[in-house]
């Protein structure tokens, strides 16, 4: 089943959402969502925000496996420094004690996380990101307060890079991603598939807005509105536009020209250190959609710029789309980052007391779980040896009633001597043994054992295939020794008698009552004869 990864980019105008589908083998761009955020006296703007942020979760039944949520640029700063080591984990001891010269803040009250922009064994460059711990605090109030408990909170210009690896097909040379929102403008600059350096400008679509508010005397609504309808920037200079049009363009002039300022020096900030020139500029973000504006940075820049359009990539499954292009860029690039390659940056500000510890609640949670299916299974196992024993116990006594009342039946003995089944196994023991003296009293005649005698007399016998022979009776008392018997002839008397003349243990065999038996072809008949002493044997 695909896992639902959203990246949620929170502006100062709107909330963006993008849905991304992840399977084992691909991911799909699937879905895009904006709300504008509806700011009042009432409430805070954190406050305005979250309400926003829920009512989206609840308006648009988004359901997820990650989320992943950017951290304003404003509200962050960055630093490249360069390490006389490569070694990572070394870099990681120490990283928080080579920002200490270049932050003006006590490290206890702020949260750090780094990218390694490139190492050797001899020297590293690290870009740095940190933020207030109190700023960080609030940003993830807020989220919590719109019931979301993100994993990830990274740097947002940092994951624009996510959308040059696994959408762009970006220059080898270096190039900027200049995100232009409404309250800041980011700047990415990468080379090739690696991240350079970032910046955030203050210069942005609210800037535009104020400017135009002051500059006409217009309430800030209405102010917003003519940007938006009136703020195409002509194409060449001294092109005619109506009067009211110039003066929306002439109050804006001011603050794209800072904006301008503000790329060129950090474009030019990379030459100087590197050496290579940026080749190209690439716009996203609401404001970016301000008419004319990419030819206006081409002209001011002396830089190729072109839209970045998220719904060209080959992994783009959106249907009809309602929302501008330009403003999936930041979002998507979030949710880009559950799918991110090896080596990208893992930017991550919950660290610390920030830390996210949603999976050790999970655990926590599993193990209660265990704990109670460990209980109920011991319950149950208990409860089944109970009943079996019960049962067990049950027979047990059936079966030492049944031993009891047996012996009552073989021997003349008072229940009360029976008490248990061990009392009368004693009891059949003595009785057997009394029996056994009898036996050997009455197997000695004469030192002869009758059982050898018996032994003798049927070897002596023919084999019962040409002989047939039912004994009934045999008696010895003394030095004599009787047999009752039947057969199937008178013939067959005769043999039998010589096979125990043969014997040398008997001796005098004399048969008597010869005679027809109750059944067809039956002889019944008696013998009777002597045991031949101990000595005598013939």
């Amino acid at each position: 089943m695909p896992q639902k990864i959203l990246g949620i980019d929170i502006g100062a105008y709107s909330i963006k959402i993008a849905s991304l589908e992840r399977s084992f083998k691909t991911f799909e761009f699937v879905n895009f969502y904006e709300r504008k955020i509806q700011y009042n006296e009432i409430l805070k703007p954190e406050e305005s925000i979250a309400v926003t942020l829920q009512g989206m979760f609840d308006d648009f039944g988004l359901t997820y496996d990650q989320i992943i949520c950017g951290y304003p640029g404003q509200k962050t700063s960055s630093r490249v420094i360069t390490l006389p080591f490569g070694n990572l984990k070394k870099i990681d001891q120490t990283i928080e004690f080579e920002l200490e010269g270049y932050v003006p803040f006590d490290l206890a009250n702020i949260v750090i996380d780094y990218h390694v922009l490139n190492s050797t064994k001899e020297m590293s460059q690290v870009l740095a990101l940190y933020s207030l711990k109190d700023d960080f605090s609030r940003w993830l109030t807020l989220l919590q307060n719109a019931k979301l408990d993100p994993k990830i909170i990274t740097v947002e210009e940092v994951e624009m890079l996510n959308l040059v690896c696994s959408g762009m097909i970006p220059p080898e040379g270096p190039y900027a991603i200049l995100d232009i929102g409404h309250a800041k403008t980011n700047l990415t600059l990468c080379r090739g598939k690696k991240l350079a350096f970032v910046r955030s400008i203050s210069s942005a679509g609210k800037q535009l807005t104020e400017a135009i508010h002051k500059k006409l005397n217009v309430p800030w609504e209405e102010a917003e509105n003519m940007k938006i309808e009136m703020g195409s920037l002509p194409q060449e200079e001294g092109q005619v536009v109506d009067e009211f049009s110039r003066q929306v363009v002439e109050a804006m002039k001011p603050v794209l020209e800072e904006l301008a300022l503000h790329v060129r020096q950090a474009l030019f900030a990379y030459q100087d250190k590197e050496g290579d020139p940026v080749e190209g500029l690439y716009l996203c973000g609401g404001t970016s959609r301000l008419p004319g504006l990419d030819r206006y940075l081409s002209q001011r820049l002396k830089q190729n710029v072109t839209h970045i359009d998220c719904t060209s990539f080959h992994f783009s499954k959106l249907g009809k789309v309602t929302s501008h292009r330009a403003m999936m860029a930041q979002g998507l690039a979030l949710a880009l980052r559950s799918v991110a390659a090896a080596g990208m940056p893992t930017i991550n500000l919950r660290t610390g007391d920030f830390a996210f510890k949603g999976d050790v609640q999970k655990l926590e949670g599993t193990l209660r779980h265990i704990g109670l299916a460990l209980g109920i299974i011991f319950c149950m196992a208990l409860t089944y040896f109970g009943v079996k024993y019960y049962v067990l116990n049950r027979q047990l006594n059936a079966l030492n009633k049944q031993v009891i009342g047996m012996v009552q039946k073989v021997l003349t003995v008072s229940p009360k001597q029976l008490t248990s089944p061990a009392v009368a196994l004693k009891i059949l023991q003595s009785e057997e043994a009394k029996v056994q003296d009898r036996i050997t009293k009455l197997s000695d005649i004469r030192g002869v054992p009758a059982l050898e005698i018996l032994k003798d007399i049927s070897t002596k016998l023919p084999p019962r295939k040409d002989l047939s022979l039912d004994v009934e009776d045999l008696n010895i008392k003394g030095e004599r020794m009787s047999m009752v018997g039947r057969t199937d002839s008178f013939i067959a008397v005769d043999k039998i008698k010589a096979a125990l003349e043969s014997s040398g243990y008997l001796k005098k065999v004399t048969p008597g009552n010869v005679g027809k038996g109750v059944k067809e072809g039956e002889v019944k008949f008696e013998m009777t004869m002597d045991v031949v002493p101990e000595g005598e044997e013939s």
